[in-house]
């Protein structure tokens, strides 16, 4: 293709899918750091020391014994040692919830609702929080793949040399210019995200088309046909079940290289995933199945022995989101995350201003035609969410969060909403300046 293709292809996914490209990119930047925002605003997150003492299967029998009557769905250990274990728990009569206990005393420490800062923009950026249905919601995101992939792959064509100007910011000359500027230097900048970003989002839609259209698979290991590998369910035996704390050693003793990170019961096995020596792979790449009765451990998962597909399946969502080497290593990605969302905006100002100055307003109508299906698009999302977060509360109602995580929510949600309407409106009155200039002057003569 020619440099003039290029660059269209380039303009025109940014133009066509802008809006919610943006708003993709802008929440999957908030949701790299989003367990640390929990952590910041909700001061049950917090541990009192940042030595853990309280082991993961200590403190689940301390949850079991404080709410018999509660279901526990997992326990997450925290992703850092000043964070809280954290169980996702099921009381009669209430919608899930999570109960956080302190690892270094053991106190449980309180429940909040099971929609926190976390589970909002993970789900508003994998899914739309469901919009629509679950297997549309998560198409709605997923093709969105393929713009970003195709701009990603434009811009380096485009910019070749970009190495050069990484310190390279001009200010001068009309706003077009300086946006262009600003746009270039974090593009360069933030390329190297770009590229992963496109990568991983399009690995996600393969395995989704792959999962939806061919073998049905989503794991490599499971309780169930939709495992490659699937385990028989285990049934109920007629004695009682070993505790959480010796079935947590057993695991230990058949695994002492895993460190536990996840703890639940599935299929009729007691189950734990965490992580080991493989770098870059989540917590599920590495599981132990134990038979609760007997101890015995009847299956257990290596990342590295799942093969290369299932092996790079584990591998992208730490790229994805930047959650394998630290808080530092997510602020980055959050950064770069918040500059890519930048370009997406950008771009599509400049291109209706080069259009605007070449006086091509046919080419504008594609612009007016995306915003206004992007915009009645984000109205019927903003509505679905609304009755979607309606269903974490008790009796219907809304979800009572800790006073800092509402307020960052609502600041965050108006900052959102004044960056989409302040676009927005730039770009409509580009376009109306195109119409008007593009309209032929009548002479006061034939007046």
């Amino acid at each position: 293709m020619t440099a003039k293709q290029w660059f269209s292809w380039h303009s025109l996914s940014g133009v066509w899918f802008g809006l919610l490209l943006f708003v993709i990119c802008w929440t999957g930047a908030f949701a790299t750091i989003s367990y640390e925002l929990d952590w910041l605003f909700d001061d049950t997150v917090r541990a009192a020391e940042s030595s853990p003492q309280v082991s993961l299967a200590s403190a689940y029998e301390k949850v079991q014994e404080a709410y018999p009557n509660a279901r526990i769905g997992i326990a997450f250990a925290g992703p850092e040692a000043h964070f809280a274990h954290d169980f996702v728990v099921r009381l009669p009569d209430n919608p899930w919830q999570h109960i956080y206990v302190d690892p270094y005393t053991g106190n449980i420490q309180g429940k909040t609702s099971f929609l926190n800062i976390q589970r909002f923009f993970r789900d508003f950026h994998m899914h739309f929080l469901g919009v629509f249905d679950s297997i549309v919601s998560y198409y709605l995101v997923l093709l969105f793949a393929i713009p970003l992939c195709i701009s990603t792959i434009s811009a380096l064509y485009l910019y070749r040399g970009w190495w050069k100007k990484l310190f390279t910011l001009k200010l001068s000359g009309d706003t077009r210019a300086k946006v262009a500027s600003s746009h270039k230097l974090a593009g360069v900048w933030s390329l190297w995200l770009a590229v992963v970003i496109a990568v991983t989002s399009m690995w996600y839609l393969f395995e989704f088309v792959r999962m939806d259209l061919a073998d049905g698979k989503t794991a490599f290991t499971d309780v169930g046909d939709f495992a490659v590998n699937p385990l028989p369910e285990l049934q109920p035996q007629d004695k009682p079940q070993l505790s959480v704390v010796a079935l947590a050693a057993k695991v230990r003793e058949a695994r002492p290289d895993l460190e536990i990170r996840a703890i639940r019961y599935s299929g009729g096995y007691f189950y734990v995933e965490g992580q080991s020596s493989d770098v870059l792979v989540r917590d599920r790449a590495n599981k132990v199945y134990v038979n609760p009765y007997t101890g015995e451990v009847v299956y257990s998962q290596t990342a590295s022995s799942q093969g290369v597909y299932w092996r790079l399946s584990d591998t992208a969502d730490p790229l994805h989101f930047g959650n394998f080497a630290g808080i530092w290593v997510k602020i980055l990605w959050c950064i770069f995350g918040i500059a890519l969302s930048f370009l997406v905006l950008s771009g599509t100002y400049m291109y209706v201003k080069r259009q605007l100055k070449l006086r091509r307003k046919e080419d504008l109508r594609g612009v007016k035609a995306s915003l206004v299906f992007s915009l009645s698009l984000l109205v019927c999302i903003a509505y679905y969410a609304y009755h979607t977060l309606m269903n974490y509360g008790i009796a219907g109602q809304f979800p009572v969060l800790p006073t800092g995580s509402a307020l960052f929510l609502s600041i965050w949600t108006l900052v959102t909403c004044f960056i989409i309407v302040v676009w927005g409106g730039a770009l409509l009155n580009l376009c109306r300046e195109a119409t008007l200039s593009s309209k032929p002057k009548v002479s006061h003569h034939h007046l």
